[in-house]
C-alpha cells in the first residue's frame, strides 16, 4: 500500500491537520511520532506528502510547545473521555446500582458483593478514615483486576468474528478502550505511589484467579460476565468517592498525605488536566471512568451479542474532542464552559482518527 515511507528522526514543529488527519488513519505513525524532518509517502498516487523544518507560524495557530506526554501513553490508540469539571461534578453525585432481574444477574450480585466485603474484612479496611497505606495497595489491586475483563471479552469476541467469519458490531472496541483505560489508571497510580513486594504477590495472585474464573464465565454466558463487571465498577466507583471524599476532608489521614499532592505529569497528558493539576482531580477522573465502564457493562449484560454497540459514536466524539484540544494546546478545563466532547466537536467539523474505529 505504501510505496515509499522516509523518516528522519528531527522534529518537525507543524503539521498541516488535514494531513496529519491522513498519516493517522491508515496506521502509519501515532500523533507524536508523525514529527520528522523528512516525510514521503505515496498511496498508489492517491497523495503525497513532504514535510519540512519551517520557522514560520503555523497558520492554523497550532501550538508547537506541546510535549511527548500530551495524552499519556495513549496517543494514536482509542481515545480515553476527556472529562470537564461539570461532567465530574455530575459523576460525583452518580451511584446507581443495578437491581438484579435475573437469576444469572442474582448470582453475579451476591458473587460481587460478597467477594468485596470479605476483602473488606481480610484487609481490615476502615471506610471511615483509612490509611494512606491502605488504599495505595487497593487501587493497585483493584486496577490490575479491572483491566482484566474488558481484554479478556474483546479477546472472545475477536476469535468468535474470525470464526464466524461475521463482523462485530463495534463492542471490540469499546471493551478493549475500558482494558486500557483501567491499565492507565494503574500507571497513574504507580506514577504517585509504589506497590511493595505483598502488594506485587496479591497482583500476581488475584490475576491467576480472576483471569480463569472470567474466561470461564464469558464462554458460558457472556451477559453474566459483562453484568459481574457492572457490578465490580460499582464498588470501584463507591471506593473511589469515599478516597475523594477522604482526601478533601482536613483531619483525615488522606487530606494530611494527598491535599496538596501534584497530579503526575501522565494524569495531565492523558486526562488533559492544567499543569497545576493535584493528585486528587486524577482521581475524580478516575472515578468517572469507573461509572461509565458501570454503565457500559450493565448496558452490554442487557444487550444481545450481535446487537450494535450504542457507544461508537463516544469513541469517535472523544478522538475529535481530543485533537481539538491538542491543536489549541489547552487543557479540557479551560474550556469547559465552551464546549464538551458532546456538544462542541462534530464529526463533521473534525473527522475522527479513524473513521472506520469501532464500526467493524
Amino acid at each position: 500500500m505504501i510505496s515509499q515511507i522516509y523518516k528522519t528522526t528531527h522534529f518537525i514543529k507543524s503539521l498541516n491537520v488535514q494531513n496529519r488527519l491522513k498519516i493517522n488513519s491508515i496506521g502509519l505513525f501515532r500523533l507524536n511520532e508523525y514529527s520528522t524532518s523528512k516525510v514521503v509517502l505515496e498511496e498508489k498516487g492517491n497523495f503525497h506528502v513532504h514535510f519540512k523544518v519551517s520557522g514560520r507560524p503555523h497558520p492554523l495557530g497550532v501550538n508547537t510547545n506541546i510535549g511527548v506526554p500530551v495524552l499519556g501513553d495513549h496517543t494514536g490508540l482509542q481515545q480515553n473521555h476527556i472529562w470537564t469539571p461539570e461532567e465530574l461534578e455530575e459523576k460525583m453525585k452518580d451511584l446507581h446500582r443495578h437491581k438484579p432481574q435475573t437469576i444469572a444477574d442474582h448470582v453475579m450480585n451476591k458473587l460481587m458483593y460478597g467477594l468485596y466485603h470479605t476483602f473488606n474484612f481480610i484487609t481490615g479496611y476502615d471506610e471511615k478514615n483509612p490509611s494512606v497505606k491502605a488504599i495505595e495497595w487497593r487501587l493497585i489491586v483493584l486496577e490490575s483486576v479491572a483491566g482484566v475483563p474488558g481484554f479478556v471479552a474483546a479477546g472472545f469476541r475477536h476469535f468468535r468474528s474470525l470464526r464466524a467469519l461475521q463482523r462485530d458490531h463495534g463492542w471490540i472496541a469499546t471493551l478493549l478502550e475500558e482494558a486500557e483505560n483501567e491499565r492507565m489508571h494503574l500507571l497513574l497510580c504507580l506514577h504517585t505511589f509504589k506497590a511493595n513486594m505483598l502488594t506485587r504477590w496479591m497482583v500476581v495472585a488475584t490475576q491467576m484467579i480472576m483471569t480463569p474464573f472470567l474466561m470461564a464465565v464469558y464462554a458460558i454466558h457472556p451477559k453474566a460476565m459483562h453484568r459481574f463487571v457492572g457490578y465490580l465498577e460499582e464498588t470501584a466507583c463507591h471506593t473511589y468517592l469515599n478516597v475523594i471524599k477522604n482526601t478533601e476532608t482536613p483531619g483525615t489521614k488522606l487530606y494530611a498525605a494527598w491535599n496538596t499532592t501534584p497530579a503526575p505529569e501522565i494524569a495531565i497528558g492523558y486526562y488533559r488536566l492544567p499543569s497545576n493539576a493535584k493528585w486528587i482531580d486524577s482521581l475524580k477522573c478516575m472515578m468517572a471512568d469507573e461509572s461509565h465502564h458501570r454503565d457500559v457493562n450493565h448496558t452490554f449484560a442487557s444487550m444481545e451479542s450481535d446487537d450494535p454497540n450504542p457507544f461508537v459514536q463516544q469513541h469517535r466524539e472523544n478522538a475529535a474532542f481530543a485533537w481539538r484540544l491538542h491543536l489549541r494546546g489547552e487543557s479540557a478545563w479551560a474550556t469547559s464552559k465552551k464546549e464538551s466532547p458532546t456538544t462542541a466537536v462534530t464529526l463533521e467539523q473534525q473527522p475522527p482518527l479513524n473513521p472506520t474505529a469501532g464500526s467493524s
